[in-house]
């Protein structure tokens, strides 16, 4: 439909942001107008990747604001709301808009001030906890990846925030996007929603798979006699000029495949991207100040024109790579499945090189809809009539299945995961906290509202059984009908602990106050047995060595409320912030237990938000915690116990700090008394300058007095 022919069905609002911009609507943004948009009508648009469902909520978000409401776009990925964010502050710059990521435990009142909040999952629910009257006046709110319901981890936040919000905000429109689903008539049925269901993609989207050296989709084309199939394809595809994602189930194999694309793409290269290629390798290496080999390795493909993407990277690195292959400049993009929902990076050609992962029973099937995710990736619009996407197959039977599956199967439904006990004790906490739901018969009717109640799924005894230890832990008190939080359990919930985690930090603190003193290792190992670390997985070998070790430990971690496993494992992880703690770099760490920077990085992220919960519990239980005080700072710059009062000073981190304790300037009166001079020799000129400012701040005022 053409935009002008549109013009009777458009708020004013809408028509003079979007005159001149847009020729036409696409099939599903049409629909979506045409099924209430403007009308105040719930919307679930189900379409596959680029086929228009950002417009819709960008439309929604638009027509809230022009009646003085306020929106909110939640999205499962910090990445993904991050680059939603940027893009609709570059098209709408007028508009007061903001982009909160931030620590779980902050009550944003800033927020009140802006139209539009671009907020992760998590964080919402983060922020609903500690405040609901900083999001007065919600007109809209959209749930971007929706069928994330799904997701084991990330389900349950999302299913639980859609079912309070439509609690405290009745009134607000809730636009739902995803890609295609199987069920989207279940969800936008328990929404309340008008769904808007369509197949159109602007680039046509065609599915082969890989076998014996054909490509088959109908008929069969022979590629060259190459053995390897993911190399027969990348030969063809380098030949025809094309840019590919190839994805791969483990971090390790996108290395060995980048490696493997490597050999056969740098002599096709130009002169012209072989130098720009060699820039861009540069700044990727230098993301950190001293590389990892995970850096070298990744620098040196990147002069190929080919890069691995997985959760290893840091920031700037997967930046740098995405803006590589947006412009054209690296042709091959190797991703661990994150990348297919994490950001908007279409190619020309998507490769699935396996369909196999390994998982808590062993090697298993991807599920059709994630291998959808993937291959949907293929096609860029404006540039190409016609994406391709390939499934690698590796024997008869093999190529069987992925036809069935994968090419011409029914997508998995979306299933609740709410029915599992962490979900459900951590909401029932934060739902008795918010001072709404204040009985067992409010906790029914809500739990009577989640996606999960569709499934027939009878959860009661889960529901009473978390009540119970609710109430035994002292997180909530039962008075005749009506359930009160604590102020313990006010502290847990604001914190955003598993209650379990509370339990188990809690215990510590008890133990904290009788001795007076933590060993930093001590406080390392409880941090890591906590629940947000449920899934660390070590090798046998390596848990004989900690569970060795654990004996002669002065571990204060109470043994009868953490599993066995776990608490060994935990002993692996202390050692790494252990030795992060006692000025051990990156590389180091990479090469000693296997975690590269990027991982690393995120459970830095993670541990430090931990160290302030714990340290609050402990004050609360009347525990001494200056020593989790100066292991948060420890942490933070990765620095032994004697750098801690140097880091104080603005512009002084870890290395500058560690440089003038080495030359004997130990603290901060001894760095105030120390020349220019000798300062810039240790820290550069500039540095010198502004630290002698700064620490000579007050003499300066009181001259002026």
């Amino acid at each position: 439909m053409k935009f002008e022919e549109a013009r009777a069905d458009l708020p004013d609002a809408i028509y003079s942001r979007l005159h001149g911009k847009i020729e036409s609507f696409l099939p599903p943004q049409e629909e979506a107008i045409k099924a209430g948009l403007f009308k105040d009508k719930s919307i679930l648009v189900s379409a596959p990747t680029a086929s228009g469902k950002t417009l819709v909520a960008e439309m929604a978000i638009l027509t809230s604001v022009s009646k003085g409401k306020k929106a909110i776009y939640v999205a499962p990925m910090r990445a993904l709301i991050s680059e939603k964010f940027e893009d609709f502050r570059s098209a709408y710059p007028d508009i007061k808009s903001v982009l909160s990521t931030g620590d779980y435990n902050e009550s944003d009142a800033f927020l009140r001030k802006y139209d539009v909040l671009f907020v992760s999952t998590e964080k919402l629910d983060s922020l609903l906890r500690n405040s609901t009257h900083d999001f007065a006046n919600v007109g809209c709110i959209v749930y971007d990846e929706i069928h994330m319901l799904t997701d084991m981890d990330r389900g349950p936040t999302l299913e639980f925030l859609i079912t309070l919000n439509r609690r405290i905000f009745p009134s607000a429109q809730i636009i739902g996007l995803s890609a295609t689903i199987n069920n989207a008539g279940d969800i936008s049925k328990w929404l309340g929603c008008e769904l808007v269901k369509s197949d159109f993609r602007p680039v046509k989207l065609v599915k082969k798979v890989y076998f014996d050296g054909e490509l088959i989709n109908g008929k069969r084309i022979k590629l060259r006699n190459v053995e390897d199939p993911l190399l027969n394809i990348v030969i063809e595809l380098i030949k025809d000029r094309k840019q590919a994602l190839v994805f791969a189930q483990t971090k390790k194999s996108t290395i060995a495949s980048s490696k493997l694309i490597s050999r056969v793409l740098y002599p096709t290269l130009s002169k012209d991207d072989k130098s720009a290629l060699e820039k861009l390798s540069l700044e990727v290496l230098k993301a950190l100040d001293r590389p990892t080999s995970q850096c070298e390795e990744l620098s040196e493909l990147i002069k190929a024109g080919v890069a691995f993407h997985h959760a290893g990277l840091v920031n700037k690195q997967r930046k740098l790579i995405e803006d590589g292959f947006r412009n054209g400049l690296i042709k091959f993009i190797v991703a661990t499945p994150t990348l297919a929902m994490g950001v908007n990076l279409p190619a020309n050609t998507v490769v699935i090189s396996s369909i196999y992962r390994y998982g808590d029973f062993g090697s298993q099937p991807i599920p059709a809809m994630e291998a959808e995710q993937m291959l949907g990736r293929a096609g860029r619009p404006k540039y190409d009539t016609e994406g391709t996407a390939i499934i690698i197959s590796r024997s008869e039977r093999e190529l069987e299945f992925v036809q069935e599956k994968y090419l011409v199967g029914e997508l998995e439904p979306v299933l609740s995961k709410f029915n599992n006990e962490m979900a459900i004790r951590r909401y029932l906490l934060a739902l008795v906290c918010l001072n709404i739901y204040n009985s067992e018969k409010d906790m029914a009717e809500f739990f009577d509202g989640l996606f999960l109640s569709t499934s027939g799924l009878d959860i009661s005894d889960k529901v009473e059984d978390a009540l119970e230890f609710l109430e035994a832990n002292g997180f909530i008190n039962k008075k005749d009908d009506r359930i009160v939080a604590t102020r313990l359990g006010k502290l847990i919930n604001s914190l955003y602990l598993d209650p379990y985690t509370g339990v188990i930090f809690i215990k510590f603190a008890e133990k904290l106050k009788k001795s007076g003193a933590a060993d930093p290792f001590a406080v390392l190992h409880v941090l890591f047995c906590s629940e947000e670390f449920r899934f660390i997985r070590i090798s046998r070998s390596e848990f004989e060595k900690y569970e060795e070790e654990s004996y002669a430990l002065g571990l204060m971690t109470d043994q009868n409320v953490v599993e066995y496993d776990r608490f060994i494992s935990a002993i692996k992880m202390a050692h790494i912030m252990d030795d992060w703690m006692n000025e051990k770099n990156e590389r180091y760490i990479e090469e000693e237990y296997r975690v590269p920077p990027g991982e690393f990085y995120s459970l830095l992220e993670r541990m430090r938000w931990l160290v302030y919960s714990l340290k609050e519990i402990s004050r609360t239980f009347g525990a001494k915690y200056n020593d989790i005080s100066r292991l948060d700072i420890r942490l933070r710059y990765g620095i032994k116990e004697e750098l801690v009062p140097l880091v104080s000073i603005p512009d002084i981190g870890r290395v500058r700090a560690r440089k003038l304790y080495s030359a004997g300037i130990k603290t901060i009166a001894e760095t105030k008394v120390a020349s220019i001079d000798s300062l810039s020799r240790l820290l550069g000129r500039k540095i010198a300058e502004k630290v002698h400012r700064y620490l000579h701040r007050e003499d300066s005022q009181q001259k002026l007095v």
